[in-house]
């Protein structure tokens, strides 16, 4: 089985080490973006099979990293799962109305909920 690429969009350090750490033991390859246009070049780049992706970020927000990839016909296709603290149903319905596969609110799960979902999405791929 070939390692899938995990691109970590996430601004808090210590979450994104946890995240790094727990994906990297699941087998993924794992990179981690600090901000929206580290983000935006590190998909380009890395060319993830899946974004985690944080809705609260510097220099753009999350919101708008899910809209340009999912508008971008070269990066549509990779599936985005929302890890953030935005517990508000606009924001929720709004992801998922662009796209994303999965939203998660950070204080309601554990990194092994998001591991599994994870797994699950690049299963579905």
């Amino acid at each position: 089985m070939d390692k899938k690429k995990v691109l970590i969009v996430e601004d808090d350090n210590i979450l994104a080490k946890a995240f790094k750490i727990q994906l990297t033991e699941d087998g993924h390859d794992t990179l981690v973006a600090v901000d929206g246009e580290d983000a935006m070049l590190k998909v380009r780049q890395f060319n993830p099979d899946l974004i985690l992706l944080d809705l609260i970020i510097p220099k753009f927000s999350g919101e708008e990293v899910l809209r340009q990839v999912k508008q971008d016909p070269k990066l549509s296709e990779i599936p985005v799962v929302v890890s953030t603290v935005k517990s508000d149903p606009e924001s929720i319905s709004r992801c998922v109305a662009m796209g994303a596969r999965g939203y998660f609110i950070k204080a309601h799960y554990t990194l092994d909920d998001i591991s599994k979902e994870v797994k699950k999405v690049l299963a579905e791929k």
